[in-house]
């Protein structure tokens, strides 16, 4: 009955540590929405989405469900030290093999995913710089997929927030001083 409660305790624990957390990421979300609908108007938005939803879409094959799977096994190798070390040491290259991978597929694709998602050319080079983000965004998730298996609900709380805190503290001045061409630097350091 004591691990029970236990684990109730520690459910709720980690469910409002990690919802009063969600509630900060999303009143930063709306602010900088806000701010960057002001600075670049509607078609700078549009242009963030075309790039983003490209960048999902090519980073969900390249990720091969490793996010899933990969705190399945951490979990469950969490009491055995040796088996933990060699888990956490497969996905480090999961991780990297994905993120090369689709930085690759990004950089090679350019010329086409410019074509399909703005109807030219004229965004390849876009494309290549900010095919380097998918890496950046891999090694990072690697990172938060070992703090979820590991349960580690606090440091994960904690990097979001900071994440996505930073986030807003480097995208908003590139877009007050550089307008339109703040996209792909801002994509590049926050993807």
């Amino acid at each position: 009955m004591t691990d029970t409660k236990s684990s109730y305790r520690q459910i709720i624990k980690s469910t409002s540590v990690f919802g009063s957390v969600q509630i900060f990421n999303i009143l930063i979300s709306l602010i900088r929405s806000k701010i960057i609908a002001l600075f670049i108007g509607p078609d700078g938005i549009g242009l963030i989405g075309l790039f983003n939803s490209s960048l999902n879409f090519v980073g969900s094959f390249t990720n091969a469900g490793i996010e899933t799977s990969g705190v399945k096994a951490i979990s469950a190798a969490e009491n055995n030290p040796e088996l933990l070390s060699r888990e956490v040491s497969i996905l480090k290259r999961l991780i990297w093999i994905s993120g090369i991978l689709g930085t690759i597929a990004v950089a090679v694709l350019s010329p086409l995913l410019s074509k399909i998602s703005f109807g030219n050319y004229h965004y390849t080079l876009a494309f290549v710089l900010i095919s380097l983000s998918l890496l950046f965004k891999q090694l990072t998730n690697g990172n938060l997929i070992v703090l979820q298996g590991l349960r580690k609900i606090k440091y994960l709380a904690k990097a979001n927030l900071f994440g996505n805190l930073l986030g807003l503290l480097i995208s908003l001045p590139l877009y007050y001083f550089f307008r339109l061409d703040g996209i792909v630097p801002s994509i590049f350091f926050l993807h």
